[in-house]
């Protein structure tokens, strides 16, 4: 079986992977409303540390983890919340590094507890003990999860 490289993945399917239903357990729908309903908690966060850090000497200050858009900080929350994607694989498919998706996902991860009830029990499934570590081993998970739908037994 040859190895399947994130080179050999087309840019589009690469970015829609981590954001699959098989991987944040709920459907891309959910998943939108999600990202919109913790927007408002997301900028109140964001306000409450630029007043914390004001009149902070800021010499020295870099967490050195880059900016990372809101929607893909939930993503990486869901995605280390739910365990179903390691989060190497999660930086491999986004373009990132490991430990700046390990910041966003820990910093994001409280706005979880924000998610309406119906996206809440969707989150609340059993973790996953063994995530996919490779791309193969993602798209065979996904590919399971199209699978058990199909037949009717998910």
């Amino acid at each position: 079986m040859t190895e399947v490289t994130l080179a050999a993945l087309d840019a589009k399917l690469a970015a829609m992977l981590p954001q699959h239903p098989a991987l944040t357990g709920m459907s891309r729908e959910q998943f939108d409303r999600l990202v919109e309903e913790l927007e408002p908690f997301r900028r109140v966060l964001a306000e409450a540390e630029r007043e914390k850090r004001k009149g902070i000497n800021r010499r020295g200050y870099n967490p050195g983890v880059g900016f990372l858009a809101h929607r893909h900080r939930v993503l990486v929350a869901v995605l280390h919340h739910r365990n179903t994607v390691t989060l190497a694989l999660a930086a491999q498919l986004l373009g990132r590094v490991p430990t700046s998706l390990n910041y966003h996902a820990h910093r994001t991860r409280p706005l979880l507890a924000f998610a309406t009830p119906d996206i809440a029990a969707a989150l609340a499934h059993p973790r996953r003990t063994h995530p996919p570590r490779t791309i193969e081993a993602l798209q065979n998970a996904i590919t399971d999860h199209e699978s058990n739908i199909k037949s009717g037994s998910s």
